[in-house]
């Protein structure tokens, strides 16, 4: 597939304050650029689709704070610290925030660093909420990345984190957008409770978007937003591959280190 073209999805925390939205995807792609290990001889073409100044979580959501975060996006961090186990060791008659609690067990229990799991966790879940909870800027963003892959007409469709819901949820909204690989990467799309039963609604089962030829999951193996553990095959059908790679020991879901993993250098060689 010479000169395949790749549209990027990118995740959570890449609001680019002063640049427009031209100026901020042209950054981002340069990010993702330099993070593949693909030989230039392969001729992939890149760019990234930006959505980040869309919609945006309430001022200081992202702060760290996890004790300040609204009920919905509090009892969503909650539910995935239960999923990652955090309440099956903690009395419930002894926290008072949750969310926090949560939180301070995962580093631990991780070995993560706590501060910056805290600014991590606050983003991540503020951004996603905001995202499920707007309608209007939820079709806003889906709407616009269906205008980019007409416009770019992509083989290869890379989503990342929240990208995989906006790319997922896109591709099933619009039928008509055409790709020959969907590749997911780090992605929050069966987690229980907080994603999974809140996706948009579209007919017959969960599983590879009418127009994708192929879908292909890629998670770490301690990516704590990759929820559940062992790949997302379980809650959807169809897809070619659902792979897990270790990624990076302690920053497991940024997307330099799924762009540069073996397991995506592997599925790229092969589609190219």
């Amino acid at each position: 597939m010479p000169g395949t073209r790749i549209l990027g999805v990118h995740g959570v925390g890449n609001l680019q304050p002063g640049l427009d939205p031209v100026a901020a995807s042209d950054r981002l792609a340069a990010w993702w650029r330099s993070a593949l290990k693909t030989p230039p001889s392969t001729g992939l073409e890149l760019e990234v689709y930006y959505y980040a100044h869309l919609f945006s979580p309430p001022v200081g959501q992202g702060s760290g704070g996890l004790g300040q975060l609204d009920h919905h996006t509090g009892a969503a961090v909650f539910a995935w610290a239960s999923q990652l186990g955090a309440f099956d060791e903690i009395p419930q008659g002894r926290f008072t925030q949750p969310a926090r609690m949560g939180a301070e067990w995962v580093a631990r229990h991780f070995g993560l660093d706590q501060a910056l799991l805290n600014r991590f966790v606050a983003s991540f879940f503020s951004e996603l909420t905001v995202y499920l909870a707007d309608s209007q800027a939820r079709k806003a963003v889906t709407d616009g990345l269906a205008d980019a892959i007409a416009q770019l007409n992509p083989g290869i469709l890379i989503a990342h984190s929240l990208g995989s819901v906006v790319a997922y949820e896109t591709l099933w909204a619009h039928p008509d957008c055409r790709v020959d690989t969907f590749l997911t990467l780090g992605s929050p799309l069966a987690m229980p409770d907080v994603v999974y039963g809140r996706l948009a609604e579209h007919p017959g089962p969960r599983g590879c978007p009418p127009g994708a030829r192929r879908w292909i999951n890629i998670a770490d193996y301690g990516d704590i937003i990759a929820i559940p553990r062992g790949g997302i095959s379980r809650a959807f059908i169809g897809l070619a591959g659902d792979i897990s790679d270790s990624i990076h020991a302690f920053d497991f879901h940024r997307v330099a280190g799924y762009l540069a993993c073996p397991a995506t250098t592997g599925v790229l060689a092969a589609l190219v």
